[in-house]
């Protein structure tokens, strides 16, 4: 009787179904959990770098608006108290002519307004100052100016050419360097774009700040008015023979969206976004899930502040 060899002898053993479905499920679990600890990792990155470009675009680009806008009515020594009719005033609101704030003619679409176009369910303002340049400096647009030299520049929301379809950007125009007065402005509003100097906004409002005094100079009133109430209110207390309110601060709000979409579900993207005095909702093409937030600077008009004499 032929016998196998006690080397060959052996048995197989493996594992059984039910430890090959346990460790099956137990390796599911564990590339469920390591997926989504990265995926949380993307979204967290996202996150931060959207708060930093936010940062950047809303403190920094507000501040460089800032910078300027204190500049307004410098130069205006004999007329320091600014309304809508100030000769020469600091804030324009007018085109140019008679009871005007400047001399030449620079447009109705170039003066201080509102009713601009916006990715928000109200439209945006614009913004136009003009001052005597104190010293050396450069305009908006980058251009050097000596002192002196008269310098306008306007602050509007326009498309942004380097964006997507729908961006906008906080633009600002100015004049042609190297004159001394609004006798020689060029290159000012019409189809001149202007420097980009936030991109993404998708809203942009200007509340003036006013100050109004009894016959006394003893009372004191504080408030703040959209641009169209302010004219209103101003016009409205000539008329009636009242003491003006006059411009001595301006409050930009601006509300910047973050470049990269977050793809945060957390971001309600139809909630309205809140401003100064109210709430905006973003228009259907525009609710997306950026990172968006709303910035507020208030400036004073340091030339503003004075009495005339």
């Amino acid at each position: 009787m032929n016998k196998k060899p006690h080397h060959l002898k052996y048995s197989q053993k493996g594992f059984t179904l039910i430890e090959l479905i346990v460790a099956l499920a137990l390796g599911l679990l564990i590339t469920a959990a390591a997926t989504q600890l990265f995926l949380g990792g993307v979204v967290s990155t996202r996150i931060q770098q959207a708060n930093a470009e936010l940062q950047d675009s809303g403190v920094f680009g507000l501040e460089y608006v800032a910078r300027d806008v204190r500049l307004a009515n410098y130069g205006n020594i004999s007329n320091p108290e600014l309304t809508n009719t100030t000769p020469m005033g600091g804030i324009v609101f007018s085109q140019g002519g008679a009871n005007s704030n400047i001399s030449e003619d620079i447009g109705e679409t170039s003066v201080t307004r509102q009713g601009l176009g916006s990715n928000a369910s109200e439209n945006s303002d614009q913004l136009t100052i003009q001052f005597i340049a104190p010293n050396r400096m450069f305009n908006c647009e980058g251009e050097e100016v000596q002192a002196g030299e008269y310098v306008i520049q306007r602050y509007f929301l326009r498309k942004d050419n380097n964006g997507a379809a729908t961006d906008l950007a906080l633009a600002c125009d100015a004049n042609k360097h190297g004159v001394t007065s609004a006798a020689g402005i060029a290159n000012f509003g019409g189809n001149n774009e202007g420097q980009v100097i936030m991109p993404r906004v998708d809203h942009l409002r200007f509340y003036l700040g006013t100050m109004t005094k009894d016959s006394t100079h003893t009372n004191i009133t504080y408030a703040y008015y959209s641009i169209n109430d302010y004219i209103a209110a101003v016009n409205a207390a000539r008329s009636n023979g009242e003491p003006l309110p006059r411009v001595v601060s301006v409050k930009a709000v601006a509300v910047v969206r973050s470049m990269d979409n977050t793809n945060n579900e957390l971001i309600d993207e139809t909630k309205p976004v809140q401003g100064l005095d109210r709430a905006v909702t973003l228009t259907a093409a525009n609710q997306t899930k950026h990172l968006r937030r709303t910035y507020i600077t208030t400036i004073a008009i340091r030339n503003g502040l004075g009495d005339a004499l």
